[in-house]
């Protein structure tokens, strides 16, 4: 399967991202090694209501590489800040998924002044020590062996191996993602993936804002029970786990997910509302 990219505008500080609808902001942040058009099932259904905004992740897609080659997750964070002041210039619902969910929950408690609610799709939280030291391991064999089967190899983890009819054709769309994937930009955000293991719980407990964990019922490394530990903490947060899913319910269960964001974003407009 092949998808049309979507046309980008480009900031000042190299982060590629394009928008379409008209009312209130809502980001969008995709995976690891991934692009902006992995929301193609949400965008269009969130923007009839909403100003959506889908970016490429530093280093993917058409967003630049950041330039220092130390930077970590709030390096990720503040250029995503910075940008979000300069551009959209009002507080944003942000959503993100796997590592972008990490970005959207850094992003929720450390700008929480321009932050509406955030929603975490197949987020981590504290692994165990195996999940660890697999994902670490990857994350060194991407930086020191970039061959393809490296590359592709998340496939088999984050799509059902027998896929069939949607499923096989968002995995489709998945594997060109990853082999077209700037391989600098994907190793280092892989890298930071890796080393970061979830918000602290402190940060989780400050968010005075709506909070959603979503993710799959068959997602091992973003478990339903690591959704539900990091919503317990929330003032304002729940969860749910998708049956029959695994890493990319967002493609492979956009009806689900659609309902359930729409629903999560009335909340955080109805929670705005209420402190005017």
């Amino acid at each position: 399967m092949t998808l049309k990219t979507q046309q980008r505008f480009k900031s000042e500080t190299g982060l590629a991202y394009f928008k379409t609808g008209v009312g209130s902001p809502i980001v969008l942040i995709h995976g690891v090694g991934l692009r902006a058009e992995a929301w193609l099932n949400q965008v269009p259904v969130l923007s009839e209501h909403h100003t959506v905004y889908a970016i490429d992740m530093p280093g993917h897609g058409e967003s630049d590489l950041l330039a220092d080659a130390d930077a970590g997750l709030d390096e990720y964070v503040d250029l995503i800040a910075t940008w979000i002041q300069a551009e959209i210039k009002e507080p944003v619902i942000m959503m993100g998924h796997s590592m972008g969910s990490m970005i959207a929950l850094n992003f929720a408690a450390r700008y929480s002044g321009i932050c509406s609610g955030v929603a975490a799709l197949n987020s981590v939280y504290r692994r165990s020590p195996q999940a660890k030291q697999a994902v670490q391991q990857r994350a060194l064999d991407m930086i020191e062996n970039p061959v393809l089967s490296n590359v592709t190899t998340p496939i088999s983890r984050w799509f059902d191996d027998n896929a069939k009819g949607v499923e096989k054709q968002m995995a489709s769309l998945c594997e060109q993602w990853l082999l077209a994937a700037p391989a600098k930009g994907y190793a280092r955000a892989y890298q930071i993936f890796s080393q970061n293991d979830g918000p602290k719980d402190e940060a989780l407990a400050s968010l005075e804002m709506p909070a959603i964990f979503i993710t799959g019922e068959g997602d091992a490394n973003s478990s339903g029970d690591m959704s539900k530990r990091m919503a317990a903490l929330c003032p304002d947060g729940h969860y749910v786990v998708i049956e029959h899913a695994r890493h990319m319910v967002q493609m492979t269960h956009p009806d689900e997910i659609n309902q359930l964001l729409v629903k999560f974003v009335k909340q955080c407009c109805i929670k705005i509302r209420n402190q005017l």
